[in-house]
């Protein structure tokens, strides 16, 4: 079974910058889709699934974010727009962030929709 069939979260399509940490490397990246769960991450060599990581976003202009997440699964494919690793967050999140998150994730349930009747 593949680990997106284990979401309980629907993904959404965001592209933002993030930075993580782990260990003692200190990571720029950017995010391809994030939910209330999880999100993936562009990386181009990924920690190994099991890793903890510390993840800083900024999900509004002035509201950066830090959370704990484990890596659940990595791609290291050939192709660079692939590469990367699913994470799951494991910190609880703050209401702001949840909040800002729910934002994305309405934004693009109105444009799906928006698109459907064109």
């Amino acid at each position: 079974m593949s680990s997106e069939n284990l979401r309980t979260d629907e993904r959404v399509p965001v592209e933002f910058k993030i930075s993580y940490i782990h260990k003692e490397d200190y990571v720029l990246s950017f995010s391809k889709n994030i939910s209330l769960g999880g999100m993936f991450l562009c990386a181009p060599n990924p920690p190994d699934p099991g890793s903890k990581v510390k993840l800083i976003f900024s999900v509004e202009e002035y509201y950066e974010a830090e959370v704990m997440a484990m890596v659940i699964w990595v791609d290291r494919s050939s192709k660079v727009e692939k590469t990367g690793m699913g994470v799951q967050f494991i910190s609880q999140l703050s209401p702001h962030l949840k909040e800002s998150i729910m934002k994305q994730v309405k934004r693009v349930e109105i444009l799906k929709e928006f698109e459907g009747f064109a």
